[in-house]
């Protein structure tokens, strides 16, 4: 008989097992990875190890053991069976160039049957069989081992690829040997030598109990052997305590019983299935742990995985009769039973519900409309939904397509994927207008034509940078490349010609981290040349280069002088980037996370991963904490340690960027701390004045900053003050009276039923013209009733002579669009809106002279940034 465990005792029992074995206990990482673009989430408990298994990083032990929170979406189809998931924890063991397949084995055996007490005729492992094709043997040494310490041989399976293990597509990988439980004849025919061995029903695995890392998988498919061999182990925390606790799914564990009771709870009366109950309650659980790892919900890359859950599990409820869900609700269960073995569930708890309460009001909301049009088109055993029923669902109603599959599926039917596809990625290419263009106005066009010269001229020549410490010095021409001539591509660079160089070492900073490149010149005698950017390419340093003097050419000795005042007030803008990173993590909590930034001489600009706009006090708050701290002096510490002593010692890392083994730290006193290779000023006082000067929303849960220091952030104050004393004097009071002045003509000119709501004269400078003739302006929440839309857009469009578009919330949620076109423009109203529609979804019409439509769920910026698309694209 198994003794029954709880899932704490279970970790437990795992831990202190390895760790009487010698092996070092290391602390879990995050489910979001570092340093492995080939991962959305952590799927494994060795992914965040891999640099140990390819001997690029010496492991703190050559054993060592932890439990590892992962996510894997691979077998989403499968929730709701008996334990598939999403989400889950994993028990892991590792031996780093140490022991091998034979006491890998050993020691599971002794954990399974003495520590867990598994009875062995009970167990089942699998062993590889090989591959031919591939050079791969059988794995005999694993089944000798096995059958040494107690299997019997006819429990011992040979499988294919099933037994072959990686974390992704390239990387370390080898021949894997698993263990399974036998949960009993209820579950399924017995196992046969010969026969199929059933893997999903009647035998549970229950630990991987070791990959044998043997192979690099590189790019081309191609298996190169590691430089050791090593064990990776893992067992699902889930799995096996399903099976120590004596029940039949994963959902019935200690882990899952609180939030399943939840749903059923809400689901009450309702026609729900035991699956859908179980999609509802991963889904959800799987979500929250994402969000509270600092994830945002969006439509693209790792946001796209809790929003897919998120919709999935809100029209599971939807469609079972459960209308009414409470996300938060539900997802504060989990917190309660994860928050103490995952603190930061708890820390982060407010945010992350918020989140999931913003995820069901913009779904939730749309999703019966959905589901009630998806009913519609199953029309009988072996639909087809067509690819444009399916763009239409998802463009109007939000659903996603893998959605759209699941319930075709379900019922019968399919969906054409392929022509969803089609549709899908022209929407795609019209939404992105001009996000192609750079916001530092770099000549990036000619970087890419001159690229392949320069790979050739250049070779292996490689730049030190000498740009931390000064800004000019002396260096050597290593390669050039120029236009391509009729002998191929040019070698040296003539008046006026544009091109490419190397130099053996330079001051200029290449564009990275967000900082621009730098500009400056080349001089040498009888030759003057312009360096107009600074790039990496190839991994090379390169100079972007306008002749104005002489000819250029490999082997020249030249000045190099980096233009100083630019490069200053670049430096000033990057270290205020560090300090408002660090202002918004204090004021906001330490859920910030940097999503992008610009650093230019005249500007900076900051995104970060935020559900909300500021308010104008937190915004206050964060302008005054930067100015504060850039008074204090703080000064600038550099220091170059291991990557993992680096943010062990506190210094923040940026999720998805790339970093060597040893990185750069920039320190400002005790205030800020990141990883950063970009160029800082000595002290924080060099900064000068900070000044906020923009705040507003680029994307779903990603808020922007943009802000001046220096000269600009003076001139931006001083404009401001002189404007409010102009203001003060025309009404004839001081600059102090103005709000008092203001609220009072406010107040007298007010009239229930205003005309002329909007100023032409105030629109004047925002007409767009993209060609001749065909004149537009779009006003984003105007102060206008629906109502009065064709009254006003008539007026504004005689007046400005222009098409007039209003954008506003309609009250409910969702947007409403008014479209008005004056007699004698460019086409109609009524063909306009179809157009913008198309891309926000909704419905509408009208006339010629005025449309107006509504049901608009995307957020108001993103539906803004749509109808210029739309509108710059229809004039083009």
């Amino acid at each position: 008989m198994i003794r029954t465990f709880t899932s704490d005792e279970i970790r437990d029992t795992f831990l202190e097992f390895f760790v009487e074995k010698n092996h070092t206990r290391i602390d879990s990482a995050s489910v979001i990875p570092v340093n492995d673009p080939s991962l959305l989430f952590v799927n494994a408990g060795m992914a965040p190890l891999k640099r140990y298994f390819l001997g690029e990083v010496l492991p703190p032990a050559p054993d060592l053991c932890n439990v590892q929170p992962c996510v894997r979406t691979n077998d989403i189809t499968d929730v709701g069976d008996r334990h598939h998931l999403t989400f889950f924890e994993m028990l892991g063991s590792w031996s780093i160039d140490n022991y091998f397949k034979e006491r890998a084995v050993e020691l599971a055996f002794e954990l399974l049957t003495e520590r867990f007490g598994f009875p062995a005729d009970k167990l089942y492992v699998t062993v590889y069989q090989g591959d031919p094709a591939l050079g791969l043997p059988p794995d005999d040494v694993s089944a000798a081992a096995w059958e040494r310490v107690g299997i019997a041989r006819d429990h011992i399976v040979y499988l294919g690829e099933d037994n072959f293990w990686s974390t992704g597509d390239t990387g370390p990988c080898g021949p894997c040997t698993e263990v399974f439980y036998d949960t009993g004849a209820e579950h399924g025919e017995e196992y046969r030598p010969g026969g199929e061995f059933d893997t999903t029903s009647r035998y549970i695995e229950i630990w991987n109990a070791g990959v044998f890392m043997e192979f690099d998988k590189r790019p081309d498919g191609r298996f190169e052997r590691l430089r050791f061999p090593s064990v990776d182990t893992g067992s699902g925390l889930e799995r096996m305590a399903m099976v120590l606790q004596g029940h039949g799914s994963a959902y019935e564990t200690d882990l899952f019983a609180p939030i399943v009771r939840a749903v059923r709870e809400g689901l009450g009366g309702a026609s729900a299935s035991e699956r859908d109950v179980r999609i509802i309650s991963d889904h959800i659980r799987s979500s929250t742990f994402m969000l509270s790892e600092g994830v945002v919900p969006s439509n693209d890359g790792r946001g796209y995985i809790p929003r897919r859950l998120l919709r999935k599990a809100i029209a599971v409820a939807t469609r079972s009769g459960f209308q009414d869900i409470d996300v938060p609700e539900l997802a504060d269960v989990a917190i309660d039973r994860l928050k103490g073995a995952y603190p930061q569930l708890g820390r982060n708890r407010d945010r992350t519900l918020e989140l999931l309460g913003r995820e069901q009001r913009d779904f939730g909301r749309v999703v019966r409309r959905g589901l009630d049009q998806l009913s519609g088109l199953a029309t009988g055993p072996g639909f087809r939904i067509s690819g444009e029923e399916a763009f239409n669902l998802y463009a109007t109603q939000g659903m996603p397509v893998d959605l759209i599959r699941d319930f075709a599926a379900e019922q019968g039917g399919s969906v054409d994927e392929a022509r969803f596809t089609e549709l899908f990625s022209a929407h795609r290419e019209l939404s992105r207008g001009s996000a192609g263009k750079s916001d530092a106005g770099a000549p990036k066009g000619a970087v890419r034509t001159l690229a392949p010269a320069f790979t050739a001229a250049v070779g292996s020549a490689t730049t030190e940078f000498l740009g931390y410490e000064r800004l000019d010095s002396e260096a050597r021409v290593l390669a050039v490349a120029g236009p391509d001539g009729p002998d191929g591509p040019a070698d040296s660079l003539a008046e006026g010609e544009q091109g490419l160089v190397v130099v053996d070492r330079t001051p200029f900073y290449p564009e990275g981290g967000g900082q621009v490149g730098d500009t400056g010149t080349l001089t040498g005698p009888q030759l003057s040349a312009e360096v107009t950017d600074t790039r990496r390419i190839d991994g090379h340093h390169v100079h972007l280069v306008q002749v104005t003097k002489g000819v250029l050419r490999a082997g020249d000795t030249l000045e190099l002088a980096v233009d100083a005042p630019r490069r200053r007030a670049t430096m000033r803008n990057h270290s205020a980037t560090h300090l408002l990173h660090a202002a918004l993590r204090e004021v906001l909590g330490d859920q910030v996370r940097q999503a992008g930034s610009l650093v230019a001489p005249d500007r900076l600009r900051f995104d970060f991963e935020h559900p909300q706009a500021l308010t104008e006090e937190e915004t206050d708050q964060v302008e005054r904490l930067v100015n504060a701290r850039v008074l204090v002096n703080a000064g600038r510490d550099v220091q170059v340690k291991p990557y993992q002593d680096a943010v062990r010692d506190g210094a923040i890392a940026f999720f998805g960027d790339k970093y060597g083994e040893d990185v750069r730290v920039v320190s400002f006193g005790d205030v800020s701390s990141e990883l950063c290779g970009g160029t800082h000023v000595n002290g924080t006082a060099e900064i000068g004045l900070f000044r906020i000067v923009g705040e507003g929303s680029v994307g779903a849960g990603v808020r922007r900053i943009e802000a001046l220091t220096g000269e600009a952030a003076l001139a931006h104050t001083l404009d401001r003050d002189r404007t409010l004393k102009q203001v003060a004097g025309r009404l004839r009071v001081s600059v102090e009276q103005l709000p008092a002045r203001i609220e009072a003509l406010t107040a007298k000119e007010h009239r229930p039923a205003r005309q002329n709501l909007v100023s032409a004269q105030s629109l004047a400078a925002e007409v767009r013209e993209p060609v001749p003739g065909r004149r537009y302006v779009l006003l984003v929440d105007p102060p206008l009733e629906p109502k009065q839309m064709a009254d006003e857009a008539g007026r504004l469009g005689a007046e400005l002579n222009a098409a007039v578009l209003f954008l506003l919330p309609d009250g409910a949620g969702a947007l409403r669009i008014g479209v008005g076109v004056p007699s004698d423009g460019p086409g109609t109203a009524k063909e306009l809106l179809e157009r913008v529609l198309a891309v926000t979804g909704g419905r509408g019409g009208g006339s010629a002279r005025f449309a107006q439509g509504g049901n608009i769920t995307v957020p108001l910026a993103e539906a803004a940034a749509a109808v210029h698309t739309v509108l710059e694209g229809a004039a083009a």
